[in-house]
This record gives structure tokens, sequence and C-alpha cells, in this order.
């Protein structure tokens, strides 16, 4: 027996009736290599026997509850591929927000100095470094993580886009790091309280704790790093922050207890205060 990608949806249209669409057609696609256009255009186009139990494993999956770039292994970000598994988080459409600023700031310090050097902050998949690496090719990246795991998958990711401008460093966040060095730092540090009631059940199930959660009502990690982040910048570098939804208060504080400067913050598509840049003052 042999399915067509009409057959295959249509004897499972039952069971598929609880799942996101999209996600099914995206699965589909993903196994017999072709755009979501195709499998409209192509419904008579055969399903092999082995691209039928891949199928069939996939939407178990997601029966389950498990995210979609889970299931398939990758995501979109900023208009390229990463590969991602549940050792980091999955990107976020809000988190693309932030690109368009980085690199903003970014031209105007390389237009003057003719070099310039960004640190990616617990890199996870590398969504955000690789992403203004590829933007950029003449910057400098340094892309930061301390999980093994994580930095197994990083690497994947960099060597997909053959970055010759990256730089893939094992610490636990700024640690160890010279000083001065940065003319931007930005980073998604893990900012949700332990005890949050307005986690996704699926989140919390599938995606990583240690880049989700942190101590201290989610601020403890951004405090280590706007600690660590004023030595490791240059004279007037830059800090981004992506922020909970609750935090912006807090984190001004913060930043102004650590010599910061010009803080600014930046929305995101639901009016969130979502991001925190500031500029360093300090210079020791």
């Amino acid at each position: 027996m042999y399915y067509t990608i009409k057959s295959l949806l249509d004897s499972h249209s039952k069971n598929l009736i609880s799942l996101n669409k999209k996600d099914v057609e995206v699965c589909l696609c993903h196994i017999i290599n072709k755009p979501r256009t195709f499998i409209h255009l192509n419904p008579e186009y055969e399903i092999t026997k082995s691209q039928y139990k891949q199928f069939q494993g996939f939407i178990k999956l997601l029966k389950n509850g498990q995210p979609l770039a889970y299931v398939i292994g990758n995501e979109e970000f900023y208009g390229y591929e990463y590969f991602i598994n549940n050792d980091v988080l999955i990107p976020r459409s809000e988190t693309e927000i932030i690109i368009p600023e980085i690199l903003k700031y970014g031209d105007k310090i390389f237009e003057e100095n003719n070099k310039l050097t960004i640190i990616d902050a617990g890199s996870g998949s590398g969504c955000i470094g690789l992403t203004i690496a590829s933007e950029r090719p003449n910057w400098n990246i340094i892309l930061i993580e301390k999980s093994l795991k994580s930095i197994d998958l990083l690497k994947k990711n960099h060597d997909h886009y053959l970055h010759k401008n990256c730089t893939i460093i094992a610490t636990d966040w700024l640690k160890g790091i010279n000083q001065n060095i940065a003319d931007i730092i930005v980073s998604n540090p893990p900012y949700i309280d332990f005890g949050s009631k307005y986690v996704d059940k699926n989140v919390y199930k599938f995606e990583p704790h240690h880049a989700l959660f942190s101590d201290n009502k989610g601020l403890s990690d951004i405090k280590t790093l706007v600690s660590q982040a004023r030595f490791t910048l240059n004279e007037n570098g830059l800090l981004f922050l992506e922020n909970g939804f609750d935090q912006s208060d807090k984190i001004m504080d913060i930043l102004k207890e650590n010599y910061y400067e010009d803080i600014d913050i930046i929305l995101d598509y639901n009016g969130i205060k979502r991001f925190t840049i500031s500029r360093s003052s300090y210079y020791g």
C-alpha cells in the first residue's frame, strides 16, 4: 500500500483535528524536503514507506505536546534556519526585534573605528550571534555558552553557515573574558522566576530549564551579567538585554547601580517592555 499527500492527510484527518494544521503540513514538508506550496499543488505526490513511518512518528510527538521546532529539529530566525534540539531554547520571533537595533548601533561604531566586537552571552543555538555574523561578516562575533551540550549544537549551526568571523568560548557568562574587549554585549538570559505561573506547560515540559529560570525572582543571572559586562565592555560599550514582561523597572535599577547610562526600552509585538539597552559609563 502506498500513500499520496492527499490520501495520507485525509486518512489521518480525524486524528489530526486536535493539531495545528500548519504544524502537520510543516512536518510532512520537512520529511519530503519540499516547500508547503508543493503539498497543496501536488496532492497526488507519492509518499514512500519510510516517509510514512517518519510522519507517523512526528505526529505522535506533536500529540504529546512537543514543540514543532524540536520535532523537525530546526527553526527559522530572521530569515535563517537553525538546528534546534531540547538542549537549547526555541528561537522566538520577538527576539528578532533586537537584531535591527544591534545592527544600527553597530554600524555607527564600525564606521567610526573600522572594527567591532560583539559578544553573544549565553548563545544557546547561536541564533542571535550567528545572525549578526551573517548580516555583518566584517564584524568580530564571540559566542559564549556554558552548557557543553548546547555548545555541540552551537558548533553545528556555526559550521552550517561557515562563518569565519566567529569564535566560540565555553565559559559561565563572562567569567575569564578579557577586560574592555567588546563594543556590544547582547544576551537573552534566563529571566523567569522559578515560581512563575505564566509559563506555558509545554515550554516547561520540553524546553531546558537552565535557559529559562533564574533565582531571585528571575533576576539572578541578569545581575551577574550586568556586573560582569561593565568590565568586559569597552568605554561607552553597549549592553542589550532581553527580559521578562514585569522586570523592566528592576533591571533599570540594577543597571544604574552598575554605572550604566542612556538606558532605553524596546517593546515587543505585544507592547511589552521586552528589551533594555544601556551604555556602560564604567571603565576600569
